[in-house]
């Protein structure tokens, strides 16, 4: 009996270590993928910077030419190509940080989160913007509602949930979506929140 304990505790162990962690070295950002989900077309920008010896002043100088964002991954829970419906996804982006005072970058998120009424009839907060930590920083976090028309004529109504975690010269947006009517990704989405790591070098 034990025997076999031991040998169902060895497979959960073996299955379980067998999960994806995805890390950028660039911006010292790690986290759990979840189970299962495929990568978009992420950008070879963020590839390429790996290979590079770069320091930070270059960096921000990198990220300010590209727009002021660079998308270091996007997930999809099912292959966008096949799946018939809104694909639950995930996106993160590394964007310029224009104002280092924590309250005065907050507020300029939460101004340009209400920008979203102009572009959504029905758009309305689910939660308000609110602070949290995520890995060892002060961070910024909120969920929104809103109805999206695809180019076929259908509409999906779309929750999405989003966090703001600004880090030196930069900070980290990460956009989660999924469908309000359908499949909820709110334990995948919370544990790979609970899993991210940003280094403190």
């Amino acid at each position: 009996m034990n025997r076999i304990i031991y040998i169902t505790i060895m497979l959960f162990v073996l299955v379980a270590s067998a999960q994806r962690r995805f890390e950028n070295k660039t911006f010292g950002f790690s986290m759990q993928e979840p189970e299962g989900w495929v990568w978009g077309n992420n950008t070879d920008l963020a590839l390429n910077l790996e290979k590079l010896d770069i320091d930070e002043e270059k960096l921000k100088k990198i990220v300010e030419d590209h727009k002021g964002s660079i998308l270091i991954l996007s997930l999809f829970k099912y292959d966008p190509q096949t799946y018939k419906g809104l694909v639950p996804a995930i996106q993160i982006n590394v964007r310029e940080r224009k104002n280092e005072d924590f309250d005065t970058f907050k507020s300029d998120v939460i101004r340009s989160a209400r920008s979203f009424h102009g572009l959504y009839n029905d758009f309305e907060f689910i939660e308000e913007p609110y602070e949290l930590k995520v890995s060892h920083i002060k961070s910024i976090a909120f969920t929104t509602k809103f109805t999206m028309n695809t180019d076929n004529g259908q509409q999906y109504r779309v929750r999405s949930r989003i966090y703001v975690i600004p880090w030196k010269h930069y900070y980290f947006q990460i956009n989660m979506t999924d469908d309000l009517m359908g499949e909820d990704c709110s334990l995948e989405y919370l544990k790979l929140i609970k899993s991210i790591k940003i280094e403190r070098k």
